[in-house]
């Protein structure tokens, strides 16, 4: 068996970046410095993963606010809406809405967003459905007018994540929807979904069927008997509780 370990999603800030974050927003600071402050927690990042082993750095998402607004604000056809709460966390996304045309990409997302690193690396992205739960509009939409452009942007990438904290608590998920919405997505960087805040026990056989490369699950809340036998892809093992506020 081949293991790999690496850390998809956004990583905390330090105490430092959300300070500097917090005065930029009431103008007693700069972005470059805000910039400098987030480089600094990259290296630090950076550092710790190399010293623990990873196979696939990962820049952290460090300038991200959520997991979505930095497409949002970088589309035609989408605007940002309220504050939203984040499931049954204490944390909160900015949900979006249409306006206008189908979405689309107007610029790719540069290196304050989706930097550059010293070796083999991963790239974290929304899944076609978490987006459409945040914003509303059809998961093929989005796939082909937002989320296919940036990843056709991303070079030297060896592994795309595309997190999904939503379909495994939705009621009636449109499984067939996303695997449309995925195949859109091919012919770019390996795909791995990642569901992620539930039990995909009920779901992964399905699952399994989808146009990716690799799976996530999450073992605090799905059974390992559940997983299919002869599951034909890359599988990344959630072996983290990520419920609480103490492993931050």
């Amino acid at each position: 068996m081949d293991l790999s370990a690496f850390v998809p999603g956004i990583y905390p800030r330090s105490e430092a970046l959300v300070q500097a974050t917090r005065d930029l927003d009431r103008g007693r600071t700069t972005q470059e410095a805000v910039d400098e402050q987030a480089a600094r927690d990259l290296d630090a990042l950076l550092r710790a993963q190399e010293q623990a082993g990873v196979d696939l750095l990962a820049d952290g998402m460090l300038a991200w606010h959520d997991l979505f607004r930095p497409l949002v604000e970088a589309s035609a056809g989408l605007e940002l809406g309220p504050l939203t709460r984040f499931l049954d966390t204490n944390t909160f996304y900015r949900a979006a809405h249409a306006a206008g045309d189908a979405p689309r990409l107007e610029r790719a997302l540069d290196e304050r967003y989706v930097p550059r690193l010293p070796g083999p690396r991963l790239v974290t992205l929304p899944s076609p459905f978490a987006f459409a739960v945040a914003s509303g509009v059809p998961q093929r939409e989005l796939a082909e007018g937002v989320l296919k452009p940036q990843l056709d942007a991303l070079a030297d990438v060896d592994l795309v994540v595309l997190a999904e904290p939503f379909l495994a608590r939705a009621s009636d998920p449109d499984v067939n929807g996303l695997g449309e919405a995925l195949a859109a997505l091919a012919g770019g960087p390996p795909l791995a979904l990642q569901v992620t805040f539930g039990d995909a026990g009920p779901l992964l056989d399905r699952l399994a069927e989808l146009p990716v490369d690799g799976l996530g699950i999450d073992f605090y809340a799905t059974s390992l008997e559940a997983v299919p036998e002869r599951l034909d892809k890359l599988v990344l093992a959630g072996v983290v509780d990520g419920r609480g506020s103490l492993l931050e």
